[in-house]
């Protein structure tokens, strides 16, 4: 299946990667989760050249994950502010900075995240809809949707539900 093909048929994490995937969009959305930031202050702190940034906030603004605010009027000047639907990223952004500190940087990471009232580190937890229970990757599995198109269906049923004992009997979809 082609990357279009992924896109056509709505897979939630195709469009989630094509939307946010690369790496300075999501280093552009974590500046932006302690308030606005400004593209100077993107540019240094990142180290990203001005063609691309310019390509990523905008292609963010786009998309509704940021919103361009005006700060000055003359020399016009912008700041740039987090969306709703982009702060619903943090736990995501969170859990990546986490699992990399975790398993790659260690106590070489240069910023620890913290809870604000306490102070303390923290970490990211599935919970689950029905039961409210904080569950572990491993009690997580996939379910074909009934509005799923012939690709992702043929994807699921030939590389998902083969390796998963749930999906054994014909429990393919809900």
């Amino acid at each position: 299946m082609s990357w279009a093909q992924l896109l056509e048929e709505k897979s939630s994490l195709a469009t989630a990667l094509d939307l946010v995937g690369d790496k300075w969009s999501l280093m552009i959305l974590s500046s932006c989760l302690t308030g606005p930031g400004r593209f100077n202050q993107f540019e240094q702190y990142l180290g990203i050249n001005r063609t691309l940034l310019s390509k990523r906030l905008n292609r963010l603004i786009a998309v509704g994950l940021i919103e361009k605010l005006l700060y000055q009027q003359k020399p016009k000047r912008y700041e740039y502010k987090i969306t709703k639907t982009a702060l619903e990223l943090k736990p995501i952004i969170i859990g990546l900075a986490a699992w990399a500190t975790k398993h790659y940087t260690k106590d070489a990471a240069p910023i620890t995240l913290i809870h604000k009232n306490c102070g303390n580190a923290v970490h990211i937890e599935i919970y689950c809809d029905g039961c409210d229970d904080c569950i572990p990757g491993s009690e997580i599995t996939m379910r074909i949707n009934p509005r799923a198109g012939p690709n992702a269906r043929s994807v699921y049923e030939n590389m998902i539900a083969p390796h998963d004992p749930s999906t054994l009997n014909g429990n393919l979809s809900p």
